[in-house]
């Protein structure tokens, strides 16, 4: 006759530090594969909505400087600061532009003044009005001397912050600008105080960009290649970003 076996049950007896040390592990594991699944730049992205406003300078009847070829600055500073829109949304940022299309702003404005005036005091209303974290202002830079060239951000004098992210943005045009896009290694952003009104009137962190100089034939066929435009672009957001680091 067979003898049937008996099953045997084992029961492992495990305290309370060791079962909460494999819970741990069990969710340590999980974390890992979770974040694995997404992009590393994904992380950083500003759910917060920080606040931006982009400024392209000039617009409508004011074409600001030019050349004899017909290129227009305010055409030029409005290229750019869309295509700063575009990356500062991109990386989850709150964007709100003083124009998107080429007009002026005067007619925004009630102060009794001529129409430059009233243009400014526009977009000064419209930076305050709307409390941003900064303000970036897009201007092309021109000189008697066709030697002088090279991107410029100016600060207001005695605004610790807007200096700060002036450095920021200078650094960050250096490097991916002139080091990595051009390949120069003589060519440097320099960061200066000035007494703009837009910097003056305003409430917020700010900056004005000069991002070339038309008089200049080298910076000249840069503001017309869509490749430094978006280049700049692509620089000043990383400037930001890293200011707000």
């Amino acid at each position: 006759m067979k003898i049937k076996k008996r099953a045997r049950i084992y029961v492992i007896k495990l305290n309370k530090k060791i079962i909460s040390l494999i819970l741990i592990i069990i969710l340590a594991i999980i974390i890992i594969a979770f974040f694995n699944g997404f992009n590393s730049t994904e992380i950083f992205k500003h759910s917060s909505g920080e606040k931006i406003i982009i400024d392209p300078g000039h617009g409508g009847i004011d074409g600001g400087t030019g050349d004899k070829g017909g290129l227009l600055e305010k055409d030029v500073n409005l290229d750019v600061a869309l295509y700063l829109k575009e990356e500062l949304m991109k990386d989850g940022f709150n964007v709100i532009m003083t124009r998107e299309e080429d007009e002026s702003l005067e007619d925004f404005s009630s102060i009794n003044a001529s129409r430059y005036r009233r243009d400014l005091n526009a977009r000064k209303s419209i930076i305050n009005k709307n409390k941003p974290k900064a303000f970036v202002s897009i201007h092309v830079n021109s000189s008697k001397k066709t030697t002088a060239r090279g991107v410029q951000v100016y600060y207001y004098p005695g605004s610790n912050e807007s200096q700060e992210l002036a450095r920021n943005i200078c650094k960050s045009i250096d490097i991916n600008v002139y080091e990595k896009f051009l390949k120069s290694g003589e060519l440097k952003v320099k960061v200066l105080p000035e007494d703009y009104f837009i910097l003056r009137e305003t409430e917020c962190t700010g900056v004005l960009v000069e991002i070339g100089f038309i008089t200049n034939p080298e910076d000249n066929a840069l503001l017309k290649n869509d490749k430094y435009k978006r280049k700049i672009a692509y620089s000043i957001k990383e400037g930001v970003k890293m200011w707000l680091e």
